[in-house]
């Protein structure tokens, strides 16, 4: 069902043509910019949710029903940080890309 809407949708932006002009050029630096925004944002979620876990407001809690454990929230804030610290080089280059 999903992938009839995606069609007609992407049938209907074909025969309206593209907003951002038709020059690769042009495509090429709305793509980049359109990257530039996703991953800004999905940066801001990643330190949202680093803020969270740091101030307690989310808990891991097992399965298992034993209690939480301290090193398991740090492993994960670890791999957070370790995310954002990527995302934030790919913004970097992805900004001297568009400069």
């Amino acid at each position: 069902m999903t992938d009839n809407v995606v069609s007609f949708e992407d049938q209907r932006l074909a025969r309206l043509g593209s907003i951002f002009g038709t020059s690769e050029e042009e495509l090429a630096i709305a793509r980049r910019i359109a990257g530039l925004e996703a991953r800004t944002k999905e940066r801001e979620t990643v330190r949202d949710y680093v803020d969270r876990l740091e101030t307690g407001e989310v808990m891991l809690h097992p399965f298992d029903g034993s209690p939480p454990s301290a090193v398991d929230l740090a492993q994960l804030i670890d791999l957070l940080a370790g995310y954002d610290a990527m995302l934030t080089d790919v913004i970097d280059r992805l900004e001297d890309e568009l400069e």
